[in-house]
């Protein structure tokens, strides 16, 4: 699991859970039934991935911590201006807080007594809770552990690995991590996906689109490859050449599998568009009249192609999933082998979750 989320760089943290949370589907997708408690050990046992912004909230190996340093001192820098911009208070609400973890150890937002500001949502926390969220923007605190998916905070001192590596990159060593990354993980990119893999509101690389082509030209171990219909060179790793010709004689995967949009290959829509021809659209966060499917549907690749879109949803009452909706993409011709990969894939779906039955309701 930890190599999954080394070579994807990050994996993104998300708390919907109409079947399961995001960050568990997306290693579901690339290594089948697995102990989810295991992906907890990593991050909060064992302390080999942390908490922080990547692609959103994400888990990250630890050995990446020196690449996220810079953004968390430039935090540093706005958090009182910005706590007091929030709460009217400064550092008086900041240290209140850090004496109190410092005392009594990992602390929650219900571990305070002070009210919503207002009626509830982000807006509306905790005036301790937004001052724990600013100091782990900061560095200051770390995420320590998770109960029922709230965070609990602690200093950074007490969670940090004594080893971990916390050298300064230069400015080209660090734009170069994250666009080394964004090429692992997705094996040939544009120079402006290496701005989207690691969101550029949450990792400020300093370098334009232009400025990482430069630099993927000036690579000795990035190659230049051509692909149709696109404008504009795609580039890869030179490791990556040779088998990205082995997949246009034979792509070698006829399987079936659901990604969720918080998945990394799901990340950069406008590449999705490009390669599959299938329009990305992420509707929880839309009213019912706008959508064109459903809630939580996820994607479903077959083979090298986005076929179609399925809606599932966990009844864990009577430990079924429920597939609520069901649409295949324009010009796609379901076969025999399809479906019969397909049901196997929820079969298998469900019993990740726990579920017994696969039940269609459409």
């Amino acid at each position: 699991m930890y190599e999954t989320v080394e070579q994807l760089g990050c994996v993104q943290i998300d708390s919907i859970n109409v079947v399961e949370r995001a960050h568990y589907l997306t290693l579901w997708a690339r290594l089948g039934h697995y102990q989810k408690k295991h992906l907890e050990e990593l991050a909060y046992r064992d302390r080999k991935l942390f908490e922080y912004w990547a692609h959103g909230n994400s888990y990250i190996p630890t050995t990446h911590y020196r690449y996220f340093t810079r953004d968390m001192k430039e935090r540093e820098k706005e958090l009182l201006p910005r706590l007091k911009k929030r709460t009217g208070k400064g550092k008086e609400l900041v240290e209140t807080v850090l004496k109190r973890i410092k005392t009594e150890g990992p602390l929650a937002s219900k571990d305070f007594d002070t009210p919503r500001r207002g009626q509830g949502g982000w807006w509306n926390r905790k005036e301790e809770k937004i001052a724990m969220d600013y100091l782990f923007n900061a560095g200051i605190l770390m995420v320590s552990h998770r109960e029922n998916f709230q965070r609990y905070y602690d200093l950074t001192e007490n969670i940090l690995p004594s080893n971990t590596d916390l050298s300064p990159p230069t400015d080209e060593e660090r734009a170069w991590f994250f666009i080394e990354g964004t090429l692992r993980a997705l094996g040939a990119i544009q120079p402006r996906e290496a701005r989207e893999y690691y969101q550029s509101w949450c990792v400020k690389t300093g370098k334009t689109a232009k400025q990482i082509e430069a630099m993927l030209v000036a690579r000795g171990e990035v190659v230049a490859v051509e692909v149709e219909g696109a404008q504009g060179p795609y580039y890869c790793l030179e490791g990556d050449a040779s088998r990205l010709e082995e997949l246009e004689d034979d792509f070698g995967f006829e399987d079936v599998n659901m990604l969720v949009y918080f998945d990394n290959y799901m990340w950069l829509r406008d590449r999705v568009r490009f390669l599959h021809g299938f329009e990305p659209k992420l509707e929880v966060y839309i009213p019912r009249e706008r959508r064109m499917y459903g809630y939580y549907h996820l994607p479903i690749l077959y083979g090298d192609r986005l076929v179609a879109r399925v809606e599932p949803k966990m009844d864990r009452a009577e430990r079924k999933l429920l597939v609520k909706g069901y649409w295949t993409e324009p010009g796609f011709k379901e076969t025999e082998d399809y479906q019969d990969k397909l049901q196997k894939k929820l079969e298998a779906f469900a019993s990740f979750h726990g579920a017994h039955e696969v039940e269609w309701l459409c």
